[in-house]
């Protein structure tokens, strides 16, 4: 899932950057986080979001219902003003969705042909069933 992170830049050499991702702000969880440098700010953020991910999941939150709306809506907010830049991580969560199951599907040999193309190319897919896990939650997320 792609995760807007709002930055708010450091003003002294004292201070770090002060990193905040609003898809993850609801009113029990919030997800901050800071890094020394530019280096470790996807690391920092990156760790951010698999902790509040994982207090999420055993809480039984409806992970389902996260929605990034972009930095463009997030800028406007109040809450979200301090931050002076916007970035986009790509985080892959369906770990917290579940125990995984066996499902039996069929599809057309040229699909299943373009997926393994697409896996075999990609350093994000581990596999076809993780392409198809990421596609099917993306689609959901559209048909809101």
């Amino acid at each position: 899932m792609l995760f807007t992170v709002g930055v708010e830049t450091p003003k002294t050499e004292k201070e770090a950057f002060g990193l905040v991702v609003p898809a993850l702000f609801t009113d029990s969880y919030s997800c901050f986080s800071a890094a020394d440098t530019v280096e470790d700010i996807v690391p920092m953020v990156t760790d951010a979001i698999h902790s509040v991910l994982e207090m999420m999941a055993e809480d039984n939150f409806d992970l389902s219902t996260i929605k990034d709306l972009g930095f463009t809506d997030y800028k406007e907010q109040d809450d979200f003003k301090f931050c002076d830049s916007w970035l986009l991580i790509d985080v892959d969560i369906t770990a917290y969705f579940g125990k995984r199951q066996r499902v039996n599907i069929v599809l057309p040999q040229y699909l299943i042909d373009r997926i393994d193309s697409r896996v075999s190319h990609s350093h994000f897919y581990r596999d076809r069933s993780h392409f198809l896990a990421v596609a099917s939650q993306n689609e959901l997320q559209q048909t809101r």
